[in-house]
């Protein structure tokens, strides 16, 4: 076998991710707002690459519902209606909301440590005024809370809908800035998984994911 054709094959699919991982991560965080139309030779030329891998990435995250063709051609960054909000958090809140009552009854003493390791650098981070590394912190205390629930499928369920709530962190961080309630409500459902309260862990959760849904509506309805 010509190792050098599997060399090249190597470095042609290594583009190929390395140019759809990008774009879906400027999407996911906000930096390509919703609405935004989307270049393929301006975006080919900023990563340095041919047409090809970005109209590859295109028809990936069109499947993946991130982005959608335009009317008159080519791509947009697919905007986020009320009735989407109002679905999937309406599933979130119940799912994180049976997350964090099973982790008051399951979650070990480092994972709780971590959580609040994870509540400190927020804390410092909204001090600091680093936002992204904000956004990070509180995805991953949400991705520790559900793995502390000892729930295979449960923790499933939320991984698929990982990206579009990492996304919509991302929008109300910039419509939204002032996230000291986040750290608050983190810090409240902290005690009463400690305390091994489920049932107020579990209300606690639905309604910190129903305030993050009513800001992005009240957004949504402004931007009308």
């Amino acid at each position: 076998m010509d190792t050098s054709d599997t060399g090249e094959g190597a470095k042609k699919q290594f583009l190929r991710e390395r140019v759809y991982s990008s774009i879906k991560s400027s999407i996911i965080t906000g930096e390509l707002e919703p609405r935004t139309r989307l270049i393929e030779e301006d975006l080919a030329e900023a990563m340095q690459a041919s047409r090809t891998p970005v109209r590859e990435a295109f028809q990936k995250l069109e499947e993946e519902g991130l982005i959608c063709r335009r009317p008159r051609g080519g791509y947009a960054v697919k905007g986020v209606t009320e009735e989407e909000v109002e679905e999937i958090f309406g599933v979130v809140s119940v799912l994180e909301g049976y997350a964090g009552f099973l982790a008051a009854a399951r979650i070990t003493r480092e994972e709780l440590e971590g959580l609040e390791e994870i509540v400190g650098q927020q804390q410092a981070c909204l001090e600091n005024m680093r936002a992204e590394k904000f956004m990070e912190l509180d995805a991953t205390f949400h991705d520790v809370l559900h793995r502390a629930a000892r729930n295979a499928r449960l923790y499933a369920l939320l991984h698929d809908l990982r990206n579009y709530m990492y996304r919509c962190r991302a929008l109300i961080l910039h419509y939204h800035p002032n996230l000291g309630g986040a750290v608050e409500d983190h810090k409240a459902m902290l005690e009463c998984i400690n305390a091994r309260n489920g049932r107020r862990a579990e209300t606690l959760m639905r309604r910190h994911i129903n305030r993050g849904k009513n800001l992005i509506k009240r957004k949504l309805q402004q931007l009308i």
